[in-house]
């Protein structure tokens, strides 16, 4: 059964993973066999803080892993949109939205004081917050030879399993 949700859309498709792997590796033989979403927390804010030389005024995007609760900085805005996708290729959050929030919120300050380095904020509001879901394609070694691991459908990045 499916269930319309928020979603990436997916950029790298099964062929051109496929074709990629085997330049990459002539001799191996990996199947992208199936997709799975992966659900993540998205979280505007709407940041007002001081610098030594330039204020701050602008918004921040962070998103939060809904199943292991780790939080991110999001450069650019996600494209979503609305697709139906089956129950089997969606990955369970364990994380609510209640509990992601302050997570995001500690993040955003975080990243900001360190990584920004911002000294004071004056003012930081949540201004968005929604679930989405990222696909990720699951590629097997049908050698068996080698390591099975998932690549983003939306960047083309592999992550060892």
């Amino acid at each position: 059964m499916g269930e319309k949700v928020l979603t990436q859309s997916i950029k790298f498709e099964k062929e051109q993973i496929e074709t990629s792997l085997m330049k990459l590796q002539p001799g191996a033989k990996y199947l992208a066999n199936r997709i799975i979403y992966y659900p993540y927390y998205f979280f505007v804010y709407n940041i007002k803080a001081k610098r030594l030389f330039l204020p701050m005024d602008e918004k921040v995007g962070c998103a939060v892993d809904a199943i292991s609760g780790n939080g991110s900085l999001v450069d650019y805005k996600p494209k979503l949109e609305v697709a139906e996708i089956l129950d089997e290729q969606r990955m369970q959050q364990y994380q609510t939205l209640e509990e992601c929030l302050p997570i995001s919120e500690s993040f955003i300050f975080q990243s900001l004081s360190l990584k920004m380095r911002m000294i004071s904020f004056s003012h930081v509001q949540v201004e968005k917050q929604q679930l989405f879901y990222r696909p990720y394609w699951v590629v097997y070694n049908k050698k068996k030879d080698g390591q099975n691991f998932i690549v983003d459908g939306v960047t083309g990045q592999y992550h060892p399993l």
